[in-house]
């Protein structure tokens, strides 16, 4: 499985805030079946941590994973919060995408814009594809599941947590991660992890739930395919 949101560098947002923690973060994904991780710290364009912050930060993890022998791979992104600016960091080319392609993670606003579908298409246009994260969790879109489905429709994916689908999140919230499911809105599912307390890199749990809500070719997809299409910077079928 490879999981494409992961706040997994320390001391840079409100994940991990030693490197130690870091570690065993990531011994807990490698144990889970996870093959490789994006660290996707929170983002604001001209703000910090900047891109290079990201990458310094990144590079210093995987030394110290390499001391400690692990072979899971790590690599980089943000969880892009969408503000004014953001045009501004994509037409520059200043955008931490995941893995350097032409996906991004993006963070929507409890309030999001109504004109949102217009910025998803100027960014489709600029050559680049927002993956929006955890819509579930957005209680404007819980309101109305029609527009998570209109967001796809012009040009977005969509990536869910895990923990919501498995109901760590509360019922309503898991009730609307099923219904996206169904309603065949699902591009990805990640782990958003910030700790090893209540947000942990674990994916096999979700694994099991989406392969009994659809089946195992829709999980195979969401957890690994699609992953890879993006970290590779292929096309998703």
């Amino acid at each position: 499985m490879i999981d494409i949101h992961c706040h997994i560098l320390p001391g840079i947002d409100d994940g991990p805030e030693k490197i130690e923690v870091t570690m065993e973060m990531l011994r807990m994904a490698e144990r889970d079946g996870i093959t490789h991780v994006v660290a996707s710290p929170h983002f604001r364009c001209q703000d910090v941590p900047t891109v290079e912050d990201i990458r310094e930060n990144a590079g210093r993890v995987r030394k110290e994973m390499e001391k400690n022998g692990l072979s899971i791979t790590l690599l980089t992104g943000a969880d892009i919060r969408l503000t004014y600016e953001l045009i501004t960091c994509i037409s520059s080319g200043a955008l931490p995408s995941i893995n350097g392609s032409r996906y991004f993670l993006l963070e929507l606003p409890d309030f999001p814009p109504p004109h949102l579908e217009e910025f998803i298409h100027e960014t489709r246009v600029k050559g680049y594809v927002p993956v929006i994260t955890h819509p579930e969790r957005n209680y404007r879109l819980l309101e109305s599941p029609l527009r998570s489905e209109a967001l796809r429709k012009a040009g977005a994916l969509l990536q869910l947590t895990a923990m919501s689908i498995t109901g760590d999140f509360g019922r309503q919230i898991r009730k609307y991660s099923h219904q996206l499911l169904r309603m065949g809105c699902a591009d990805f599912v990640a782990s958003d992890a910030h700790n090893m307390e209540h947000r942990v890199p674990v994916l096999s749990k979700a694994h099991k739930e989406v392969s009994s809500v659809l089946d195992r070719d829709a999980a195979q997809r969401m957890f690994v395919d699609n992953p890879r299409a993006v970290i590779e910077n292929r096309e998703i079928l």
